[in-house]
């Protein structure tokens, strides 16, 4: 019994050495095509970037909002989005990836009188949210003291 194989008739003829130079022209075609002609950025048809509207990312529900109280890669990554910091590192398309440079957030600038101490200059105008407890007041150096605080008395551990 023969078997006709699907489309054998354009292969008759062909040796197997034709049809994988073939197959590999084909591939180096379709493979140097997307660099005659970059695929456009994501959004780069929607126009310049504007301020404000909502980030959706995928995070997860943290336990609590305290960073100091959790070493959890998870909830650490969530409450990077809410806090602020006194200083970062920089951010932006002009910045090399993998560059961790240092620069003010919350403080102006920054002092290093000795290998111990660190004075921060914090930046005028920064608000608390407008809700209780803090209505809205501007930050001050206590605030700044208060994170820096343990959560509990050494002589409660």
């Amino acid at each position: 019994m023969h078997t006709q194989r699907a489309y054998s008739h354009l292969a008759e003829g062909l040796s197997r050495r034709e049809l994988l130079r073939m197959g590999l022209a084909a591939g180096l075609t379709v493979s140097v095509l997307s660099l005659s002609r970059p695929a456009p950025l994501w959004g780069a048809e929607t126009g310049p970037p504007k301020r404000g509207g909502i980030l959706h990312v995928r995070g997860y529900d943290p336990v609590h909002f305290d960073h100091h109280l959790t070493n959890n890669a998870r909830t650490n990554t969530t409450l990077s989005f809410i806090h602020s910091t006194l200083l970062r590192y920089k951010v932006g398309p002009e910045i090399t990836p993998g560059t961790f440079t240092v620069e003010p957030h919350l403080a102006e600038r920054w002092e290093e009188p000795d290998d111990l101490t660190y004075v921060f200059h914090l930046r005028q105008g920064i608000k608390w949210h407008n809700k209780p407890p803090l209505n809205g007041r501007e930050l001050v150096a206590d605030d700044v003291k208060f994170t820096f605080d343990p959560a509990i008395p050494a002589d409660d551990l």
